[in-house]
């Protein structure tokens, strides 16, 4: 009687296993590793960080210059104490480089996605206050 209800139970136990393994490893997985310096605003107020996420184009064989050094990941701002203000996911992140004009923030080279999305600022990013 014991085991009929323990056999019962497996189901629900793995899946509550599997949720949890898959959750732990979305959360791995979106932390990243920082990718480059970070790139400050004029005022050292804020940064970008780039951070490099596991893809599938990493295990896709191609040859150099064909996207074999293309860096996926996220592209998140801060402030100066460390406090995310926003993030995006892009492709192909290694030649992005931001742009601080007074309170927003575009990414040059790489991304069309800041072209109609640029990131506001809480403060200006060239004056010495925020």
């Amino acid at each position: 009687m014991k085991i009929d209800h323990l056999l019962a139970r497996k189901p629900a136990i793995f899946a509550a296993i599997a949720i949890l393994c898959t959750a732990a490893g979305y959360h791995a997985w979106k932390k990243g590793e920082p990718y480059q310096d970070r790139y400050w605003s004029p005022n050292r107020q804020y940064y970008v960080q780039k951070f490099s996420n596991l893809s599938f184009s990493r295990f896709v064989a191609v040859m150099p210059g064909q996207g074999s050094d293309g860096i996926d990941g996220y592209i998140r701002l801060y402030d100066k104490k460390g406090t995310l203000l926003n993030e995006h996911f892009a492709f192909f992140i290694r030649d992005m480089e931001p742009l601080w004009v007074n309170n927003m923030v575009y990414a040059i080279r790489g991304s069309s996605y800041w072209d109609d999305h640029p990131w506001k600022l809480p403060g200006d990013s060239e004056s010495a206050t925020p």
